[in-house]
């Protein structure tokens, strides 16, 4: 089972094709994490692991490095084979893309998708995000019953913090990833055209460099636009 894609880099395809690029082909010269940013990346992780309270006595099926999901695959498989009834950070390679999902739950027989995000409410990006996930888990021939965001409370800071229940908010959104899985087909593609291809798409900066997120590629993008296509970065 191999990939080229994953919910990272499908939702930077989204973003900017050229950031995309730069990831694939320049990865070496990203844009230092600012520590805001790495805080961001700590809390989310932080929470994942806490909202596992909401569904104990789970197996945890995250690979050693980022280049082991095939074997986080094959995991989650064969525990799905057993009826696990909760998998945390079940992984699924279908189209060439692999998503890993923060919890899988199965309820009287039936699947259940959580993806637990940071924030106080449910953004677009979140959403692209869980239309990826149900594409690629549903075309893996999983069938699943719902797919929700957990997210925090937007009073959470005023909860005691060890009422893990309290702190959160569970949202169904598989309508809605039912309604996008031709948008995110179509993208997977274009996404994947760009790393076959191995040409830098030709964009100009704009608002779209930081929206959903700062891009981590500002620099070598600038310098990119100071060059013809295929010189130096083709």
């Amino acid at each position: 089972m191999k990939h080229i894609l994953s919910k990272s880099s499908y939702i930077r395809s989204l973003q900017c094709l050229k950031s995309l690029y730069f990831y694939k082909f320049h990865y070496k010269d990203r844009d230092p994490i600012s520590a805001e940013q790495q805080a961001k990346f700590d809390r989310g992780h932080q929470y994942g692991k806490i909202t596992h309270q909401l569904f104990p006595g789970g197996i945890d099926v995250s690979p050693p490095t980022p280049f082991e999901y095939a074997t986080s695959a094959k995991q989650t498989q064969a525990l799905l084979l057993k009826q696990q009834p909760v998998i945390y950070e079940a992984a699924f390679i279908a189209n060439e893309v692999v998503v890993a999902l923060d919890i899988l739950v199965r309820k009287g027989g039936l699947l259940h998708a959580f993806e637990v995000k940071s924030t106080t409410a449910i953004h677009p990006a979140i959403l692209n995000d869980a239309a990826l996930q149900y594409f690629v888990i549903t075309n893996a021939g999983y069938g699943l019953e719902d797919f929700s965001i957990i997210h925090l409370r937007p009073d959470y800071k005023d909860l005691p913090a060890d009422d893990i229940g309290a702190l959160f908010v569970t949202e169904s959104v598989k309508e809605y990833c039912v309604s996008q899985q031709q948008f995110v087909e179509d993208n997977i593609l274009s996404a994947k055209e760009i790393i076959r291809n191995k040409k830098m798409p030709v964009k100009e900066q704009g608002e779209h460099c930081n929206s959903p997120y700062p891009c981590d590629f500002k620099n070598i993008c600038n310098k990119s636009n100071s060059y013809a296509s295929g010189s130096l970065f083709g």
